[in-house]
């Protein structure tokens, strides 16, 4: 049994950690699983599934109905310094997730814990049930959580929120996280919701890379400089996909005035 499966729903790729035995526990060949879901949905040319790669407007990782994900599985560790290369092996996943030129959306039902929680706030935008459980066991285990992933859930959950979850262990329902951080639901209509905005997007894929690797280097709070991005913003004016699809919006406005 393969750990990732993934199926296409009209213009999303929808990428599920398919581990049921150990509440979709991640290991090492599980996030290579995710990234080749990533790959498969960003290549141009059909890939050895038949996938489309240009036909994907978006892709949504999740767990399925049940559970999102436990975190890592620590029967494979070893509380040795070799554990160090799983932390690399995830951040080098969700690294990639912050520079896909394509949305990328979690959709999360049930336990989202520890590795699975810096793997959900890496994406554009998590869909959270209701009573969805998201905790961040690390103290607890003796772990200082890699200070790169601390980092991005600082900026995108706050301050106060991972203060909860590192330093006082509290496990928070979906429905306790803050406003903005996440999109509430229903308890099982998350990857639904999720598919539904990804297919709802239309825009250029050179040009959502490029925004969102503005958007990464905001996170980091790594001496941000927007003079750095000007080169990139003037060569995504002057660009043929960005004068097709203003051509595209003058000519639906006209449309719409005719109407």
């Amino acid at each position: 049994m393969t750990d990732v499966t993934r199926r296409v729903e009209g213009a999303a790729l929808v990428v599920e950690i398919n581990r049921p035995d150990r509440a979709n526990a991640l290991l090492g060949r599980t996030i290579r699983g995710l990234e080749a879901g990533l790959d498969a949905a960003e290549a141009h040319e059909s890939d050895a599934t038949g996938l489309a790669g240009a036909d994907v407007g978006g892709v949504v990782i999740t767990g399925g109905s049940r559970h999102f994900s436990a975190g890592a599985d620590l029967a494979a560790f070893t509380g040795s310094l070799e554990d160090i290369g799983f932390d690399d092996e995830l951040e080098r996943l969700c690294s990639r997730i912050t520079r896909s030129p394509l949305p990328v959306v979690a959709a999360v039902e049930g336990a989202c814990y520890g590795g699975a929680v810096d793997l959900a706030w890496a994406c554009d935008a998590v869909v959270v049930s209701e009573e969805a459980r998201i905790g961040l066991p690390s103290t607890r285990l003796g772990i200082l959580y890699n200070p790169v992933s601390m980092a991005r859930l600082h900026s995108r959950l706050g301050s106060a929120v991972v203060r909860r979850l590192m330093v006082l262990q509290q496990e928070l329902a979906g429905r306790e996280l803050p406003r903005g951080s996440s999109i509430v639901v229903q308890p099982g209509a998350a990857v639904e919701t999720a598919v539904r905005l990804v297919q709802a997007v239309s825009a250029d894929r050179d040009t959502t890379a490029a925004t969102k690797a503005v958007l990464a280097s905001l996170d980091s709070h790594a001496g941000f400089d927007p003079a750095h991005w000007q080169a990139e913003r003037e060569a995504r004016l002057v660009s043929p996909s960005r004068r097709a699809a203003l051509e595209s919006r003058r000519a639906s406005i006209r449309n719409e005035q005719r109407a």
